[in-house]
């Protein structure tokens, strides 16, 4: 089975076009879609962010909402290096 990822064809974060990739749709059909339960029948906004923290992006690293989240580059981060 498919894993779903945060699309590189991306508006905003990528939430869309992975959504339109893993189901094999036209990502402006998910958008479409998309602002249609947000805006007109009052989807929260919180399920789009919540989506856009967990889903990982496709490079191997979640860099989410603000950049929160993911794998940093090294192990420790930095902590404890140079102290005397």
């Amino acid at each position: 089975m498919n894993n779903i990822y945060k699309s590189n064809n991306r508006v905003i974060a990528g939430v869309c076009g992975g959504l339109a990739e893993y189901f094999r749709m036209e990502v402006t059909i998910v958008r479409i879609i998309t602002f249609i339960l947000v805006f007109i029948y009052g989807l929260s906004i919180w399920v789009y962010i919540i989506l856009w923290i967990i889903m990982p992006s496709r490079g191997g690293s979640n860099r989410g909402f603000f950049g929160i989240g993911g794998r940093s580059g090294s192990s420790g981060g930095g902590r404890g290096k140079g102290r005397r």
